[in-house]
């Protein structure tokens, strides 16, 4: 679908948010992609340059102006790929627009609206093979990205799913900044300070996510703590069959062993390893003297791997680079 030579435009629906901005970084590194355009209804007029980004940015990048694009107005502009950073529920005005015009090769969401739309690729790049159902789509071809959760849930159980008795119990703790920019209890620092707030605790949208896509039932009870970004997941899983913990160490070693952003340990992950990194570090592995229950930990940077280096992971599958293009050195 790619020459290893070639560059694709690339523009960008909402950069008001963290995920938005990270993108913009990532992109600006990346040897096969560039900044189109951009649009913000909140920014609109200001420069790149204005959203703090000097440092991970080009002087012509820093310059390229924001704009405030109407869905038609996006489907218009000749752009290889559109990546939709918008809250939940706003996507599908731009999604009609661009899929009548058809003058784009991708369209990526990045939020929860499409991850049961049988239309769209779902795909932590990992554990889902999006080639396989390219041919079977229209074009554009349209990614649904996973959620940050998910995508720490699913890395953390999809080595083993096979072996799971009953539920996976998971207990997440995220940085404030998975819950946006706009003020909220769950944000706000103050709030937060020297705290832990769990909430949503019942039916979670990304315990939905992971139970269809692995096709495992998870019970999932998400938190907020004072730390900015971040996610760490603890999975306590019983099996059907007693396991050992070497067994079930090595799966998780053949499973990810040709996967780079994947790493699995024997010690527990730490936040501190995956922040700023498109990394997933997966350890701690502990199994009970009867092999019956073990309890595992993943970890990794909720605004990256958790949303735009995956994004990116995507974008470079579809055009058909190795997954890691512009995301390692």
């Amino acid at each position: 679908m790619t020459h290893q030579n070639s560059t694709y435009k690339l523009g960008i629906v909402g950069v008001r948010g963290y995920v938005g901005k990270e993108l913009l970084a990532i992109v600006e590194q990346h040897p096969h992609l560039e900044i189109a355009w951009v649009s913000s209804r909140q920014l609109a007029g200001k420069p790149l340059s204005e959203l703090g980004l000097t440092d991970l940015l080009g002087t012509e990048q820093q310059q390229i102006l924001i704009e405030n694009l109407s869905p038609v107005q996006v489907a218009e502009r000749k752009t290889d790929i559109i990546v939709l950073a918008l809250p939940n529920g706003l996507a599908k005005l731009f999604v009609d627009a661009i899929e009548q015009h058809n003058n784009c090769q991708v369209i990526i969401d990045l939020s929860a609206d499409y991850r049961f739309d049988s239309q769209w690729l779902y795909s932590v790049p990992e554990i889902h093979n999006i080639k396989q159902g390219q041919a079977e789509l229209k074009k554009p071809l349209k990614i649904s990205n996973p959620g940050c959760y998910a995508t720490a849930m699913q890395l953390a159980i999809a080595p083993i799913k096979d072996l799971i008795k009953g539920h996976a119990h998971c207990f997440g703790v995220s940085g404030y900044s998975g819950a946006g920019t706009t003020p909220s209890p769950n944000n706000d620092p103050d709030n937060l300070h020297e705290n832990i707030i769990g909430y949503k605790l019942v039916e979670h949208l990304h315990e939905r996510e992971v139970s269809e896509k692995l096709d495992c039932a998870i019970s999932f009870s998400p938190h907020v703590a004072s730390f900015f970004r971040g996610i760490n997941m603890t999975v306590q899983l019983r099996f059907k069959q007693p396991q050992k913990p070497h067994t079930l160490f090595n799966r998780f070693n053949d499973f990810y062993a040709m996967h780079e952003l994947v790493r699995c340990q024997p010690e527990i992950p730490t936040i501190q390893q995956v922040v700023n990194t498109p990394y997933c570090v997966i350890g701690g592995l502990t199994v009970s003297k009867n092999g019956n229950r073990a309890t595992i930990i993943s970890c990794l940077d909720n605004l990256l791997k958790g949303a735009a280096s995956q994004a990116i992971q995507n974008i470079n599958l579809a055009l058909g680079f190795d997954t890691s293009t512009g995301l390692t050195n």
